[in-house]
């Protein structure tokens, strides 16, 4: 008979050492700094480890959060909506632009003042369906394409830097009128923002400039 359960052998010791290790340190670090100890998160992603997560980004809740659907529910005009919030910036990822009301409330925020800028996929170019796209940046709405990824899948935006749309749900009457589609709206999650703006900045980088008539 063995001295040593089979269970101990089966068990993953490394993952479970890694994980306390992670929570050591941010209960070492709550010892000897309040202000770190008082931030929930912090303790939300040494759980994650324990779970053998950690690539997953933890965030606070948002104060506010709205959702809607399609078809005809509410969808565009809650994107919309967000875009009229706008007083500073609003940054956009998207697959396919189509959407006419949500092409207006960009040329109309950047009417106003606001910094608008717009990531697309490659596909509305070279499949010849960027009327919409032509027109935003003929409204001075700086415009770029990724060519870099088989397709920018992503359908986000960044609102002054602290809120953030995002879903299922494309920039088209298509997705509103036909699709079974969501929308979801963030208000005032600065943390969250920042994340999309980051992944929003890198795909800007890397992208091509725009050019009317292309």
């Amino acid at each position: 008979m063995p001295l040593v359960p089979h269970a101990f052998y089966s068990f993953q010791w490394i993952p479970f050492f890694k994980g306390i290790t992670a929570v050591l340190g941010i209960l070492s670090l709550c010892f000897f700094s309040a202000p770190v100890c008082a931030a929930p998160s912090l303790f939300q992603q040494a759980i994650e480890v324990l779970q053998g997560g950690g690539k997953a980004v933890v965030t606070e809740a948002p104060s506010r959060a709205e959702v809607a659907f399609s078809p005809n529910g509410g969808a565009t005009d809650l994107v919309v909506r967000a875009i009229d919030s706008a007083t500073q910036s609003v940054r956009v990822a998207s697959y396919s632009f189509t959407s006419r009301p949500i092409a207006a409330a960009l040329a109309r925020a950047r009417g106003r003042g606001v910094d608008v800028a717009l990531v697309v996929d490659h596909g509305e170019v070279q499949k010849g369906n960027h009327g919409l796209v032509s027109w935003i940046a003929e409204h001075n709405v700086p415009v770029r394409v990724d060519v870099i990824h088989t397709l920018l899948h992503d359908k986000y935006m960044v609102v002054d830097g602290k809120t953030v749309e995002t879903g299922s749900f494309n920039f088209t009457a298509a997705a509103e009128q036909h699709n079974a589609e969501n929308v979801l709206v963030l208000w005032d999650d600065p943390p969250l923002a920042a994340l999309y703006a980051h992944d929003w900045q890198a795909l800007w980088d890397k992208a091509e400039a725009y050019h009317t008539g292309r």
